[in-house]
């Protein structure tokens, strides 16, 4: 580094005039409200690396700036302020050792005041800006000043300086935080993927499950379904046979009411053959001695159409009993077919039920099964996502 000029004019006076024109830049007080709020917007706080530099008025002298800055501690620069502490120019210390150094710097810059040589247009920055803004404002300065000082002020009052090493080691602070950020964004997103790894493998598996079951449900119902064919087929045999047991009532009915008619007309033959029989009884008592046997066959005959005229009239009665019994099984058998022909259709909505049952749950296995696929392919990504953002954390923690 260049140093000062060791002989200097014998009359020129670098004593300090003034205790106020040659003065440090005030600590910033830990209570300051607006300090605490740029810490909660920021996690990197510019009170951490802004230092104090020595300030001046626009009138100091070169000479008198030469003293400030060898006078104690290295500092980089001197401020140039106004009486209210607002920045009106910057003097580095490179700057200032180059004019001085030269064979003709005493006289042509030691009283010279440090306004003609000082940067009137320094980089000033807000201790409230994002410092990731404030290492944007370094990088686009030009050359000739890019190693110039950085101004901080608040409320256009300056409070320190933030030299280029300052920035860079804001910079590190910043690239730190934002890598343990992004670990942390990495992991937690590696956790959930995780969670989203583990929930679409038990839906995976629920899947398989319901496709399982559906198949299961599908063979009990084609099952089912056969059943009710089969009891729909029975139902129709039992009304073919009920409907042929109602003609032989029929039939029957007809027969009987035949048979009571031939027992009536039997009756009446009998009834015939009892008066036939009487009035020969007459004629032959009429004959006297002659017709005593003709009697004799007369009351057999009376006799005989008796007894049939009994067995006639114990016939009609039968006959009866038995077309009365057969009008009640025909009833019985025409309610019990309208009993089988509501059954049959209820058979047959059942068995269109399960057709149906049958076809809903193919269809709802065939979605199961391509819930299942896609479940499967999401969970291979998110898989392959998992793997990728480990080895992201590994890569992270090895930098």
């Amino acid at each position: 580094m260049p140093m000062l000029l060791e002989a200097r004019p014998e009359k020129l006076d670098i004593s300090l005039q003034k205790e106020e024109e040659i003065s440090f830049v005030p600590q910033l007080e830990e209570s300051d409200e607006s300090t605490s709020e740029v810490q909660e917007e920021h996690a990197v706080s510019l009170t951490e690396y802004f230092r104090q530099v020595p300030i001046a008025r626009g009138d100091t002298t070169c000479g008198e700036a030469a003293v400030m800055l060898s006078d104690g501690l290295e500092h980089p620069c001197i401020v140039l302020c106004d009486e209210h502490m607002k920045p009106t120019g910057l003097l580095m210390r490179e700057s200032l050792y180059r004019l001085l150094n030269g064979r003709f710097a005493a006289d042509l810059f030691y009283r010279k005041p440090i306004m003609n040589v000082a940067n009137a247009s320094p980089v000033i920055v807000d201790i409230h800006m994002d410092p990731a803004a404030i290492i944007d404002a370094a990088l686009r300065r030009d050359e000739d000043h890019f190693y110039d000082c950085l101004l901080v002020t608040e409320q256009d009052r300056l409070l320190g300086v933030l030299t280029i090493r300052d920035v860079m080691s804001l910079s590190r602070k910043l690239q730190q935080e934002a890598s343990a950020d992004r670990i942390s964004t990495v992991t937690e997103s590696a956790q959930e993927i995780s969670r989203i790894h583990e929930a679409v493998s038990k839906l995976v598996q629920a899947a398989n499950q319901t496709v399982r079951e559906a198949g299961q449900v599908i063979l009990l119902s084609n099952e089912g379904e056969g059943r009710l064919r089969q009891v729909e087929s029975s139902y129709l045999q039992v009304h073919e046979h009920m409907g042929d047991q109602g003609k032989h009532a029929s039939q029957m009915l007809e027969s009987i009411k035949t048979g009571a008619g031939m027992a009536r007309s039997i009756r009446t033959l009998a009834d015939q053959s009892g008066l036939l029989a009487l009035n020969a009884s007459i004629e032959a008592a009429h004959a006297g001695e002659y017709g005593r046997g003709f009697q004799i066959v007369a009351g057999e005959i009376r006799a005989l159409a008796k007894q049939t005229r009994e067995v006639a009239g114990n016939m009609t009665v039968l006959l009866q009993n038995i077309e009365s019994l057969t009008q009640q099984t025909v009833s019985l058998i025409q309610a019990s077919g309208t009993e089988i022909d509501e059954s049959a259709q209820y058979v047959k909505e059942g068995a269109v039920a399960f057709g149906k049952l049958n076809h809903a749950v193919k269809a709802l296995s065939c979605i199961v099964e391509t819930i299942a696929a896609e479940g499967g392919e999401a969970g291979r990504v998110a898989e392959n996502i998992q793997l990728k953002l480990k080895a992201m954390i590994t890569d992270h923690s090895e930098l």
